[in-house]
């Protein structure tokens, strides 16, 4: 019996996390350099690859490791403590794989089992024009914000829907070849340098019917569960999963804030007072517990929604309030975790701020992956307040 297909269990789950922890002190020491070259170094992710980190959420029909929504996160969470956009990447092609196992069965004939290795990335937004065409459609768009496009041989594509050849307000996905777009080099930003997160292309470029998705969440396939064995990660509802797993590297970056604010405490002192450390400081001392609170609250929050994915895995799904509150977990987890690294580095002070002080790529970092569109928390109390008052939802269809 092959590691992918060994029952799981306790120590199987817990395997992941170590592995990530393991690779911690090679994420620290690449970590400048990502931000230096706006990319992941190819040795970091061959070592991603070697410890089966690509395949986490991928179901073990396919190879993968088929891991816990929990698990999921811890992992993220600790890779980020080494280097946030090694673990934003890292996440975003695990979710993507996932993704693609809801696309028609030929489709997954063609990414997994014609792929040599597959590595999917998305830009999910529908931003192109699209054309019928006998046996498919012609796709010229740009997707921007394309995390892990530098590492993928697949992009999952946003794209309108069309019906009987004419567009309709419905969005869904096209599933291309990396080999058929071409990446442009527009990822310069504050934070999160390090994912190569750049703008994919297409030209003019024929999709087959096949490879097509609407947006729905279901299975693109009526019959999937007759053609496999379902596990449990089959049955997760898809938006809540595309939403969730973005806050596992927001938490780890607080993680590691926290964990290098509280060290330096010990090292440095407050200039113009009698402190010689940071540590003896009362007010630090307040705001060192104010910031652990705030994390503890996210991290609250971020589990909290990982068992409602997981208890789907099993069978329970989630109504729709249940779906509303975790899209409200997920911003208030992501607004906690900013607002802890802000009064961190307020403790650290002005030294903080240098390049080879770690504190500073946290803090960024935070502040960049925290502001995602999906975990902007007044949208996500929105649409949960709505749910809890009984109204209808109106910001968007699926939740």
């Amino acid at each position: 019996m092959t590691d992918a297909t060994k029952a799981p269990h306790v120590y199987h789950q817990e395997e992941f996390i170590q592995r990530a922890i393991a690779l911690r002190p090679l994420l620290v020491e690449h970590a400048a350099r990502s931000e230096a070259e706006r990319r992941i170094p190819d040795e970091v992710i061959e070592a991603l690859e070697a410890a089966g980190l690509f395949e986490l959420l991928l179901p073990r029909r396919f190879g993968g490791r088929a891991v816990s929504m929990e698990t999921m996160l811890r992992v993220s969470a600790e890779l980020a403590k080494g280097c946030p956009s090694t673990s934003w990447v890292q996440t975003l092609m695990n979710v993507s794989s996932w993704f693609a196992t809801r696309s028609s069965h030929r489709l997954q004939e063609d990414i997994f089992r014609d792929t040599a290795r597959p590595r999917l990335c998305g830009g999910l937004m529908p931003s192109c024009q699209i054309q019928p065409t006998q046996g498919g459609v012609i796709v010229s768009g740009r997707w921007d914000f394309t995390s892990g496009c530098l590492h993928s041989n697949w992009c999952i594509c946003g794209v309108p829907i069309l019906k009987d050849g004419v567009k309709t307000d419905e969005s869904g996905w096209a599933f291309i070849p990396m080999s058929d777009l071409t990446i442009e080099d527009t990822w310069f930003a504050a934070g999160m340098k390090g994912t190569g997160s750049h703008t994919v292309v297409a030209e003019n470029l024929f999709v087959p019917q096949h490879r097509l998705m609407s947006l729905r969440g279901e299975h693109a396939d009526s019959d999937w569960a007759s053609r496999y064995e379902p596990e449990p990660c089959d049955y997760w509802p898809l938006m809540s999963v595309l939403v969730l797993v973005l806050i596992g590297p927001v938490l780890g970056a607080a993680e590691g804030a926290l964990e290098a604010v509280m060290s330096g405490t010990h090292q440095r002192g407050i200039k113009y007072t009698v402190y010689h450390r940071r540590a003896d400081s009362a007010v630090v001392q307040h705001h060192i517990a104010d910031a652990a609170m705030m994390i503890d609250t996210a991290r609250f929050h971020i589990f909290r929604a990982a068992s409602d994915v997981d208890r789907a895995g099993a069978g329970v799904q989630p109504d729709y309030l249940t779906r509303a509150r975790l899209r409200a977990d997920c911003g208030y987890a992501a607004r906690a975790a900013c607002e802890a690294v802000n009064l961190l580095v307020s403790i650290a002070g002005g030294s903080a701020f240098k390049e080879s002080n770690s504190v500073q790529r946290y803090w960024r970092d935070v502040n960049v992956a925290g502001r995602h569109s999906a975990l902007i928390a007044a949208t996500g109390l929105e649409i949960y307040g709505r749910a809890l008052l009984g109204l209808e939802g109106n910001i968007t269809r699926v939740i």
